[in-house]
């Protein structure tokens, strides 16, 4: 962390956000609420270790020796994002209307849609919903749209702001009807990020309210859910005298940190590797997946308990490749987020901007899942290079 605030001359930058943010969550999981949460193994140690090492060693080989010729190359062509935007209607309307043509035709295909499911009591849900990858690739479009949608309607982009509004209104409304929380909550992030780096700085510690009211929403949602009683069973926490009111904390702090617990099991297991199938489990039709391997539905033995499955970004290629595995994979993470943040602090045009955004987020939310191989995420920088431009 001091190394990054010595060569970036600031203190708020990626690898410092990287490393601050698993540090925070370690810390928290060090108050061991729960009995689910146990004392971290000494491989499990020397593994995180090597894998932080790792992203920062990826990070500062392109910031050494691949920045500077692209520094001499780009210095001077830094745009303003702030004119050179440009969402012409014709972009707007087809993108709206083939959102909702395809959406209809999975509706046919899937013979309704999650809130009718919910409404008459049927067991199918949002998974359940669509044609397998190319409902992820929809929804990435859905997600990059709508954050588009919502810096062109803060800018004045287009003249029919109106218009906007009301497509902005509808894409809100979509993943509303289809019951995906997660998806919903991504594109608020984006949101957000959107917002405090194309629009105008946020600053985060007014928000601080709004994060306390958040986590006790959280709570009353998760207690309707769910159920308090149901929650304490399945969280085993040690103190059990706890309030609905207050549960909102320690909900968040059960998904917080039990990607801690679910990887110090993961880490001490002795297992067979899946050579791939688990990465690509979100990129590949079952069907191609299972004509590529013999068993590609493999269950997730290392929980700590069924009901957290949150494991960070590390399982996935840890179950597939071992400890090489992981470690290179953060390499590469932190080879890609620093060549992503550069172009937006030499170009600061729309293109890399967005590009920006969509890693930081990735970056951000490497404690709770792998954004890098979730389609809905990960699609949006191939839309992002090929669909934004300046004028």
């Amino acid at each position: 962390m001091t190394l990054s605030l010595v060569m970036h001359k600031k203190i708020v930058n990626i690898p410092f956000l990287f490393l601050g943010i698993w540090l925070v969550i370690i810390i928290l999981y060090q108050l061991k609420l729960s009995y689910h949460q146990t004392n971290l193994n000494t491989t499990t140690i020397n593994f995180l270790l090597l894998i932080f090492a790792s992203f920062f060693v990826g990070y500062f080989y392109i910031f050494i020796f691949y920045l500077p010729k692209y520094k001499n190359e780009n210095l001077g062509e830094k745009d303003n994002y702030h004119s050179e935007i440009k969402i012409s209607n014709n972009f707007v309307d087809f993108s709206f209307w083939i959102i909702i043509i395809l959406l209809v035709v999975e509706s046919v295909y899937s013979k309704g849609f999650p809130l009718f499911w919910y409404l008459q009591g049927s067991p199918k849900s949002y998974f359940d919903f669509g044609l397998p990858t190319l409902h992820g690739i929809l929804m990435s479009y859905i997600l990059f749209f709508g954050t588009v949608l919502y810096v062109a309607i803060k800018k004045r982009l287009n003249k029919s702001t109106k218009r906007l509004k009301v497509y902005f209104s509808l894409i809100i409304l979509i993943l509303i009807i289809l019951i995906t929380r997660q998806n919903l909550v991504i594109l608020m992030v984006q949101i957000v990020l959107a917002h405090h780096f194309m629009i105008n700085r946020i600053n985060f510690i007014k928000l601080v309210p709004l994060g306390v009211i958040g986590i006790l929403l959280f709570g009353i949602i998760g207690n309707f859910r769910t159920g308090l009683d149901n929650f304490l069973e399945i969280s085993e926490f040690k103190h059990t005298n706890i309030s609905a009111i207050s549960s909102g904390f320690y909900w968040v702090y059960m998904y917080l940190t039990m990607t801690i617990a679910n990887i110090n099991n993961l880490f001490n297991m002795n297992f067979d590797y899946g050579y791939g199938v688990n990465m690509l489990q979100s990129f590949l039709p079952t069907i191609v997946l299972e004509a590529i391997y013999d068993n590609p539905n493999s269950s997730r033995f290392w929980l700590m308990h069924p009901n957290y499955t949150v494991s960070g970004y590390m399982a996935s290629p840890f179950l597939d490749f071992g400890i090489k595995g992981v470690s290179l994979y953060s390499g590469l993470i932190g080879a890609i987020s620093c060549i992503i943040y550069h172009q937006y602090y030499f170009k600061r045009d729309f293109r890399s901007s967005f590009l920006y955004i969509l890693f930081l987020q990735i970056i951000l939310m490497t404690f709770f899942t792998d954004y890098l191989l979730y389609l809905p995420v990960s699609f949006q920088l191939f839309w992002s290079i090929i669909l934004l431009k300046s004028k």
